[in-house]
């Protein structure tokens, strides 16, 4: 229906409410009008049209799937369902109602019968859009794999739709599957270089993989389309933050305190940037900031405490950490600040206390793991100390550090089989590294592999002993 035809029938039909009449209209019409101040969103209006119409012609398919159309607006897809469910004929949008309905109710078998129905019943020309939507449906409903199947098939028929396209990147990435979220990301930007939603969205894909140097480059090309874009140039600065371009981070977050003077966020930003320089009193300074205007809160008052404990200033950072403890004992930032001010005390057994109290929480803490780890070797905990190694290593496989530790614990308790499947894990030159730690001051440098690792199992066998090495 053309603007002025629509025109002609939405003023007959408030006409008609005002003089208290009810509008008469062919059924056509009234999906026209339903159309109308659904496109407005007065859903309240559209809803009585549709009744009206209903009233008149009760049967009409139409005016019946718009009304389930409105139901589900409201999320009650029972009510939905049970209008469609006397309808016999053959409806596509009917169809993709009832599969919304069940998949939003969680009724999947219900739901796939009825998805494989309609892919029966479409021609061969239209299937890609049929696989489209059950695609988008899907995404809707969380059910990522099932949309990854629907979108992937009907890009054979359309490789270009950009709609599948983004749909499929999203639920690449809701799915966990960052690569292939990339991958279609590139896809599209291949059709449209110039798509800014693209660009940003490869960017935090990027930032998801931790591949911080291609995010930067991601972000560049976005602010190359729009410069000015405040929440671009934070992410771009947060992952210049992350790659150790620290000094260029600042920069950037100096300028959009400026640009966002209400985004109190930044401040807390630069302390963790000056935090990374071992700026410490700067740090302090953008936290007081942040403080002024967001209070205090427990992350900010253990921030400020590990900065205080970094700067060196044990007293203070005891102080606050132990107002920190009373008010929650169980605070897995203070526990963790507590058991690294025990351990430089030298107090192991109170700092092992702290640690193993946030150990269950940040089993991904690098250093806490770490400070266990040191702290079981003092008290010659060797086995646990191995363990809590293991883990490291598992953090960081490429560690050489944790490597030769772990190599060394082995080495202490005389476990051959683990210590010689460590030795496998050590390239040549790491294996070099190791050989001088045990054997001062010899050289290895006309040892091939195989001498290393038969002089490494003789130390071990000689019990050369672990807490003699300075570690």
């Amino acid at each position: 229906m053309s603007e002025k035809d629509i025109t002609v029938i939405v003023k007959k039909y408030r006409e008609a409410k005002e003089q208290g009449r009810s509008p008469y209209f062919d059924a056509d019409e009234f999906c026209d009008l339903a159309d109308y101040f659904d496109s407005l969103d007065d859903l309240d209006t559209a809803k009585e049209i549709i009744d009206e119409g209903l009233a008149i012609h009760p049967h009409n398919l139409p005016l019946v799937v718009k009304k389930a159309k409105l139901a589900v607006y409201d999320d009650d897809y029972d009510r939905a369902l049970s209008l469609l469910a006397p309808i016999t004929e053959y409806d596509f949008d009917l169809y993709l109602l009832k599969i919304e309905c069940h998949l939003q109710l969680g009724e999947y078998p219900e739901a796939y019968s009825l998805s494989k129905e309609l892919l029966e019943k479409e021609d061969q020309e239209s299937l890609d859009n049929s696989l489209a939507e059950l695609g988008f449906l899907h995404v809707e409903a969380d059910c990522h794999k099932e949309a990854i199947a629907f979108l992937e098939e009907s890009l054979k028929y359309n490789a270009d739709n950009m709609d599948v396209l983004s749909d499929l990147a999203y639920s690449y990435e809701m799915a966990g599957n960052f690569d292939k979220a990339i991958e279609t990301t590139n896809k599209i930007l291949d059709i449209e270089p110039y798509s800014y939603e693209a660009w940003i969205n490869l960017g935090k894909l990027y930032t998801l993989q931790e591949q911080y140097e291609n995010a930067i480059d991601a972000f560049d090309f976005a602010l190359t389309i729009n410069e000015s874009d405040p929440i671009i140039l934070k992410l771009k600065a947060h992952c210049m933050s992350l790659v150790g371009r620290t000094n260029e981070a600042i920069e950037i977050f100096k300028e959009l305190i400026w640009v966002t003077p209400e985004d109190t966020t930044i401040f807390f930003l630069l302390a963790e940037c000056y935090q990374t320089l071992e700026m410490y009193d700067e740090a302090l300074s953008y936290l007081d900031k942040y403080k002024r205007i967001e209070g205090e809160t427990e992350e900010f008052l253990a921030k400020e405490a590990y900065l205080y404990l970094r700067k060196g200033d044990i007293r203070k950072a005891a102080s606050m950490t132990e107002s920190g403890l009373l008010v929650d004992p169980y605070s897995i930032d203070f526990n963790i600040i507590a058991g690294e001010i025990a351990f430089k005390e030298g107090d192991y057994d109170k700092s092992e206390e702290h640690l193993l109290n946030a150990y269950s929480e940040n089993k991904d803490n690098f250093r806490l793991i770490d400070l266990l780890a040191i702290i079981s070797i003092k008290k010659e905990n060797y086995r646990e100390a191995a363990a809590y190694t293991e883990e490291l290593l598992r953090l960081d496989p490429h560690n050489l550090e944790v490597k030769q530790r772990l190599a060394l614990l082995y080495f202490e308790v005389d476990d051959k089989e683990r210590y010689n499947e460590i030795l496998d894990q050590f390239s040549d030159e790491e294996l070099h590294a190791l050989f001088e730690l045990i054997y001062i001051p010899e050289s290895p440098s006309y040892f091939n592999r195989e001498m290393l690792v038969s002089y490494l199992n003789k130390a071990r066998e000689t019990r050369t002993l672990f807490k003699n090495l300075k570690y």
